[in-house]
């Protein structure tokens, strides 16, 4: 452990009493992040606040802070499926598939599901533009193999893969949230909205390889739209198996190794995929991470614009890839 650390009588780091010191490694860390001066300043004050914070609505901001201070990838008490999650948060309540008590947990699901069938029509219009959908694509260290046509790398070993986000990181898709007003309507509606979302299309026969999201700062959730049969397309998180079926949403949390499969010989599913924020997070803590991640996203955009093999020039190129129709309306 970082020697500028100590522990409590729970052997649990906890933040250096002295406010120099304390002050000294916040900044740093900050700086470590590629930031704007500004949003060092921003992120610092945040920091600050945690480490004296008495009310307990920034405890785990405070104990991810300490993760970072002291270069521990990984929190206690983390389920191995998660082991290969590269940014994990401490103290959140942590399950494969949220199905207890998930109607409760998360009310906006039954607004989604009524509107399912405005969702689907929505969908399906656009059969009519052969450009809407995009092949899913990666920076060559995140897929199975780099993509034929040299553009990123792919995620599945059979099939075909293909998307039409609504929202992702900034990007502007504002053509595409026109296409699909209901859509977007019912997505911009929900509380903790995590500003991904997008159409899912997966080609019969098809293999999304494991793999682990992002984080689990957010959770996602599935609205099958057009699925072929119960009994062929099905998601594996950690341990459990979900059986896709149109209509019925399903959350989970997909910092667990997941996969998925359409083992359909001749039709596609197709669903719609949004991301929330953790519910587990208070309101001061999703403020913050929503802050920080803008932040941090507009700094590497910047940075990667000469990057090849960097997201958002992976992304661009991906839009003037226009995919087989047949891998999305089978």
């Amino acid at each position: 452990m970082d020697n500028d650390l100590h522990n409590n009588e729970d052997n649990q780091a906890v933040m250096p009493t002295d406010k120099a010191l304390l002050e000294a490694r916040l900044r740093a860390l900050t700086e470590e992040w590629g930031l704007s001066l500004l949003g060092q300043n921003i992120a610092f004050l945040w920091l600050s606040k945690a480490a004296t914070d008495d009310t307990g609505k920034l405890t785990r901001l405070r104990q991810w802070a300490l993760m970072e201070l002291n270069k521990q990838r990984r929190p206690p008490n983390m389920s191995p499926w998660q082991y290969g999650c590269p940014s994990l948060l401490p103290g959140l309540r942590s399950r494969p598939v949220w199905d207890e008590d998930m109607r409760t947990t998360f009310p906006w699901i039954h607004a989604l599901e009524a509107a399912f069938p405005a969702i689907r029509d929505e969908l399906l219009a656009l059969k009519n533009d052969p450009s809407t959908f995009q092949p899913y694509r990666a920076p060559s260290w995140a897929g199975v193999k780099q993509a034929d046509d040299g553009i990123g790398s792919i995620s599945h070993d059979a099939g075909d893969w293909n998307v039409y986000y609504l929202h992702l990181h900034d990007v502007d898709y504002a053509a595409n949230r026109r296409r699909c007003p209901v859509t977007t309507a019912v997505v911009e509606s929900i509380g903790g909205h995590y500003n991904h979302a997008f159409f899912s299309a997966m080609a019969p026969q098809t293999h999304i390889t494991k793999h682990h999201g992002p984080t689990n700062k957010k959770l996602r959730c599935h609205l099958p739209l057009v699925v072929p049969s119960p009994d062929s397309c099905r998601l594996r998180v950690g341990d459990d198996v979900v059986s896709v079926r149109e209509g019925e949403c399903f959350v989970f949390d997909d910092s667990f190794e997941h996969e998925a499969w359409n083992d359909h010989m001749t039709k596609s599913r197709i669903v719609l995929v949004l991301d929330v924020w953790h519910p587990s997070l208070s309101a001061p803590e999703t403020k913050f991470f929503k802050f920080l991640q803008k932040a941090r996203l507009k700094a590497e955009r910047k940075l990667a614009e000469d990057d090849v093999d960097g997201f958002y020039h992976i992304l661009n190129e991906a839009t003037h890839v226009t995919p087989n129709p047949l891998a999305i309306w089978s």
